[in-house]
């Protein structure tokens, strides 16, 4: 009779409809935060397990008026208490993470159901009283309906929660357009989220595909996608992606729209679109780290470098709980010669969570730059137990026995990093090490073998990213034909892309242009790209090398002082000990030779353990033995 009772009690609720209940309302102001918790699932079917409350993170965080914990802080303080990441937050876990966070409201739920019925239940909670100050219900008459009677939950209880109705009616698409009308999708969206913000992009990108297979038309399933590949630098899989998530941008929230539209206009290279994005994105959502993250890279592209720190400590403030902030900011003090600032920053972040593991590639890259090799080494200790990290050690190991003449030595690291992406199946990872390798032979002067690992390269992976970068080896190599030709291929592919434009492509055509003998032409083909080269340095090199051929000294020293000043940023840069040749060859051409010997010696002990047969370093030898 008990069971009767219950359920009889149940449908006469869900027969009710929808209705609201509440005590004391206490609404929120915008500095107060609120914690989601899991909602609790009584029904027996796991496709509401964490599906629901992803839903309801959506349709809250589509408020500029409501502050929901990240996820990032969630799992920060599941770190704190000893728990995993992935610890299910149950009211009694909510409310200790509450408490050691200040969080004002917990927000509870659970969904029931008695046959095709389902009654979904939201309660706020004040966590200082642990009273209960607003609670909404709503019916749905099938499964199919859930996410329209939790989308209507949620509208009612943002309004409870004090958002303005002008507000709510602004920024609140409904769910079912938001995200998707498939709750099977959206377990799978979700699944493929909490891995991704375990840093776990490799086996979060099945879950997104197979939320893409479940609703064709899920946006945001298409931009997290072209998000991890790109994190990969699968640039070709990503542009697919992202194009496919432009096309539906307006399926997603008002924060996914704009997440979609300024990473579509960023990542294409549209810098000025990609900005103002960006910018619009977080004056509207003023407490979301992405576009703070995003403008920073965007500003380091660029080597606007204060820009790139403020930004980075922006993100830092918004919040400290999330790792990219602190890399950008490091970026952005390295840019400026503050590399103890650096250190510093990456360290905060470090403590306060260890498992921001990536911060010690930044660690070791400084060391590095600072001499400290048995630093470096003890950095890059945490970086090998993630493939994507090896990968990265391996290729700086590569640039930096290129960097001191040692290119035998080099491609076995490039190798090492080109087997890994081999069996991890990344294709332009795998195509990016074989130029690598192509790169360092054709600034050593090895014109055939360049120009063969350019062939394999363009074979692995022929997206526009990669033949930009094919088309500048194969310039170095003096293959001018065939680099002006697969340049111009990039270009149409990508005619928007502003970086490609106005740097990559004049950069190919400058060297070609130094290579048929014509400096003048070299020199005012790379006009256009002084107000984005910062930090570029093949396009400030080449335009030094047009200089010095020109007969211009001091113009030449100019630009390969300007190379050598990003030291901190690049200190693996294999163009810095050509910067340094630049630059004693300038002080030569302009008679200053104590300044050229000078230049010329630190050259020559940087390649001391040089492969021995290198023509780049024989003739070195014979001009610095003419100043003596």
């Amino acid at each position: 009779m008990l069971q009767i009772g219950a359920a009889l009690l149940l449908l006469a609720a869900i027969g009710a409809g929808f209705y609201l209940h509440s005590r004391q309302a206490v609404a929120l102001t915008t500095r107060d935060t609120i914690l989601i918790a899991d909602l609790v699932n009584t029904t027996g079917d796991t496709v509401f397990d964490g599906t629901l409350k992803k839903a309801l993170a959506v349709d809250l965080e589509q408020s500029p008026y409501l502050n929901v914990l990240s996820e990032g802080k969630i799992q920060q303080t599941l770190a704190l208490m000893g728990k995993s990441p992935d610890t299910h937050v149950t009211p009694d876990i909510a409310r200790e993470i509450c408490q050691r966070n200040s969080v004002k409201a917990l927000l509870t739920g659970s969904i029931s159901g008695v046959g095709n019925q389902y009654l979904v239940t939201l309660a706020a909670i004040n966590v200082a009283s642990n009273d209960t100050f607003a609670e909404v219900q709503g019916r749905a008459d099938n499964k199919d309906q859930v996410l329209k009677a939790l989308d209507s939950s949620a509208g009612q209880m943002r309004q409870k929660l004090g958002e303005s109705l002008a507000s709510i009616q602004k920024f609140d698409k409904p769910l079912e357009q938001a995200t998707t009308s498939s709750l099977e999708a959206l377990k799978s969206y979700t699944i493929g989220d909490q891995k991704h913000s375990n840093g776990d992009d490799l086996n979060a990108a099945p879950f997104y595909k197979r939320a893409i297979e479940l609703d064709p038309n899920f946006a945001m399933a298409y931009a997290r996608l072209a998000v991890v590949y790109g994190n990969y630098g699968q640039m070709s899989l990503a542009q697919q992606y992202l194009q496919k998530a432009f096309e539906l941008k307006d399926r997603g929230s008002e924060p996914e729209r704009l997440y979609i539209t300024a990473h579509y206009y960023a990542d294409n290279g549209q810098l000025e679109k990609g900005i103002a994005a960006y910018e619009l994105y977080k004056q509207t959502y003023p407490r979301e780290i992405t576009p703070h993250v995003n403008l920073g890279v965007t500003y380091s592209l660029l080597g606007d470098f204060g820009k790139a720190l403020a930004t980075g400590q922006d993100a830092i403030r918004v919040d400290p709980d999330e790792l990219r902030g602190y890399g950008n900011a490091a970026i952005g003090y390295l840019g400026l010669n503050r590399p103890e600032e650096a250190k510093a920053i990456l360290r905060t972040g470090l403590q306060r969570n260890p498992g921001f593991v990536s911060l010690h590639d930044y660690l070791a890259a400084i060391a590095y730059a600072q001499g400290d090799i048995p630093q470096m080494e003890k950095e890059e200790t945490f970086l090998h137990d993630q493939p994507d990290l090896e990968m990265n050690v391996d290729n700086r190991h590569g640039d930096i026995s290129v960097a001191h003449g040692q290119i035998q030595k080099a491609r076995e690291f490039y190798e090492k990093s080109r087997l890994i992406a081999q069996r991890l199946q990344l294709k332009d990872s795998e195509a990016l090490y074989v130029l690598a390798q192509g790169y360092a032979l054709a600034m050593f002067g090895a014109s055939k073998q360049a120009t063969d690992a350019s062939s394999t390269a363009l074979a692995l992976s022929p997206s526009a990213n990669m033949k930009i970068y094919l088309a500048s080896v194969l310039a170095l190599a003096g293959e001018n034909k065939k680099a002006i030709e697969i340049a111009t291929q990039a270009e149409r592919e990508r005619s928007d892309d502003t970086l490609l434009r106005v740097l990559y492509v004049p950069s190919v055509q400058a060297v070609v242009a130094l290579n048929n003998g014509d400096a003048r032409k070299s020199i005012e083909l790379l006009k256009p790209s002084l107000p984005y080269d910062k930090a570029t340095t093949l396009t400030i090199y080449t335009r030094g090398a047009a200089f010095l051929k020109a007969g211009h000294g001091s113009e030449a020293a100019a630009e390969f002082q300007r190379i050598l000043v990003l030291y901190n940023v690049s200190p693996t840069d294999i163009l810095m000990p050509f910067a340094r040749l630049g630059l004693a060859r300038a002080y030569a051409l302009q008679g200053e030779n104590p300044k050229a010997v000078t230049a010329y010696q630190d050259l020559l002990a940087t390649w001391k353990d040089a492969d021995p047969d290198l023509p780049v370093l024989k003739q070195v030898k014979v001009e610095y033995a003419r100043l003596q």
